[in-house]
């Protein structure tokens, strides 16, 4: 019987012939294995819990795709979570998750709950963060540039004439956020343009939120002829926004989100974005997790810190140079040459 237990829990040692037979002979007798009697002998549940911030956000769509793929050909099933950047939704679920007994644990933490990830990683659980890190927490993480993808989207926009460029950043408190605003400050400082607080505005990395902020750009003397907004939902917003408004993209505003959704190249105009390699962030995550899961002695595993690449994605709402004569006009107008 143990080794048809190994054979049906493929674990240790066996030969192909003899596993043909086992497996033939539980088909026939349409065996399956109990995972739970099999988790309490072993103390694997073979489930690892993921806790993304949106799930509605094609980002964390297409990331959770990448490591429900990872973990199915190893054998895991994947317990999601969703805290809408929740501190106390995403403490519950941290807590629910150990409660089963998970085997491990991929979060892309939001601001409140640092200290707690600290103890469960402490404790054992092995814990890979995805997408964002977390200052002194020291696990595996998984990442993008976020300030050179942020840089390059600036530039780019400075490039084509643009000086007044406004951005809409998202959590306060969330490396992204935090990481994506320090490009964009990079890029005006290595181009010699000023920093103007008017210009930064926080969306909260939500929808709703980036309408009202996108509002009170429109409604400014002096309003940014360009914008940058920091994630998928925000982006949906503001543009929804400026259509609603009868905003010429990129006539009179040209936009360019962080993140490249689906949907990106049916708008219209196209959408430039900063692109994240967010499926293999996925699949990079749970090989991760998983390397931690079977680490015999975790203390002594080199820790990783992976970071990916971005890459700029031009497309028709970042327009050209800018025309002069728009220029002109937005200087007449407000009675302001801009910078």
């Amino acid at each position: 019987m143990s080794l048809a237990s190994r054979i049906l829990g493929n674990y240790g040692y066996f030969s192909e012939e003899t596993k043909s037979k086992v497996l033939k002979a539980a088909k026939k007798l349409n065996y399956k294995p109990d995972v739970i009697a099999r988790g309490l002998k072993t103390r694997q549940t073979k489930a690892i819990g993921v806790i993304v911030s949106d799930i509605l956000s094609f980002f964390f769509t297409t990331l959770v795709r990448g490591i429900e793929d990872v973990a199915s050909q190893s054998g895991y099933s994947v317990i999601l979570c969703n805290s809408d950047e929740d501190p106390i939704k995403e403490r519950d679920y941290l807590l629910a998750l150990y409660e089963r007994n998970v085997d491990g644990l991929i979060v892309s933490p939001s601001t409140g709950n640092h200290s707690y990830l600290k103890k469960l990683s402490r404790g054992g659980m092995p814990l890979v963060l995805v997408d964002r890190g977390v200052r002194g927490l020291k696990v595996p993480t998984v990442i993008v540039d976020n300030e050179a993808g942020s840089y390059e989207a600036v530039n780019y926009l400075i490039s084509l004439g643009h000086h007044r460029i406004g951005i809409i950043t998202g959590l306060k408190g969330v490396m992204t956020s935090e990481e994506r605003l320090a490009g964009y400050k990079r890029a005006l400082e290595e181009n010699g343009l000023p920093l103007k607080e008017e210009l930064i505005k926080e969306g909260d990395y939500q929808r709703k939120k980036t309408r009202k902020v996108t509002q009170e750009f429109l409604r400014m003397k002096n309003p940014p002829i360009a914008l940058f907004v920091c994630n998928e939902p925000m982006t949906s917003g503001a543009l929804l926004t400026l259509r609603e408004n009868k905003i010429k993209i990129p006539e009179e505003m040209t936009i360019i989100g962080f993140d490249d959704p689906v949907w990106a190249p049916l708008t219209e105009p196209a959408l430039t974005t900063v692109s994240q390699p967010s499926y293999s962030m996925g699949t990079l995550a749970c090989q991760t997790l998983l390397k931690e899961i079977r680490g015999v002695d975790r203390t002594k595993m080199p820790l990783e810190h992976i970071i990916l690449k971005p890459k700029l994605v031009i497309r028709e709402s970042s327009g050209g140079r800018v025309s002069e004569k728009f220029k002109a006009e937005k200087t007449f107008s407000e009675g302001s040459g801009g910078y």
